[in-house]
């Protein structure tokens, strides 16, 4: 028996162009809800997290570990960027090794809060002037998400609110000229920007 013509069974191949990957190791499940809010659903890379997690390694070190296993020795292909994100909590030395594995490759970035992520939701309704301590973040934001738990739901913040959180941590952080933000600043911003474009 002959092949059929138009057989739409057959899968076509080189049809589709390659969509970027965005890995980012993260500290806890508050940035993993954040970055999987329906507002990053048409962001221009698709973004994916190390897999098995241990729950009492936060610190910089282990979330930069995981991603080093995740994308192997390989590294990245074209287009891809890997993005680790932590606070700076007690841990500034380890932040110097991190600060150097982004030296290594065009496609590795760190993303740190000074003090704590939450520092990034408080600027989604406010500049966060003040939020220098986890303590003044968690007061700021029980203000504006009282029932708040460290888990955010697919729905909590628009593009709009997005938009106003980056605008409020690249303004604060272009007073800083140094490579680690200051308190009451926060990189996660600049990841913001490379997924949305904002």
């Amino acid at each position: 028996m002959g092949k059929r013509k138009n057989n739409t069974l057959v899968r076509r191949t080189g049809q589709r162009a390659y969509r970027p990957v965005c890995w980012v190791s993260v500290e806890g499940a508050t940035e993993r809800d954040y970055f999987r809010m329906v507002v990053f659903k048409d962001a221009r890379a698709s973004v994916k997290y190390p897999k098995n997690v241990h729950p009492s390694r936060r610190n910089p070190a282990a979330v930069l570990k995981r991603l080093q296993k995740e994308i192997g020795p390989g590294g990245l292909r074209y287009g891809d960027e890997a993005w680790v994100v932590v606070d700076v909590d007690d841990y500034e030395s380890e932040l110097v090794d991190l600060l150097e594995w982004c030296d290594s490759h065009a496609g590795f970035h760190l993303a740190v809060s000074n003090p704590k992520f939450e520092l990034f939701l408080v600027m989604h309704f406010e500049k966060a002037n003040g939020c220098t301590t986890a303590a003044k973040v968690d007061a700021a934001l029980k203000r504006y998400m009282p029932g708040y738990n460290k888990r955010l739901p697919p729905m909590q913040f628009s593009l709009e609110n997005v938009r106003g959180a980056v605008a409020n941590a690249r303004e604060k952080r272009t007073a800083c000229t140094e490579e680690l933000p200051r308190p009451g600043m926060t990189d996660v911003f600049k990841l913001v920007e490379s997924l949305l474009g904002v």
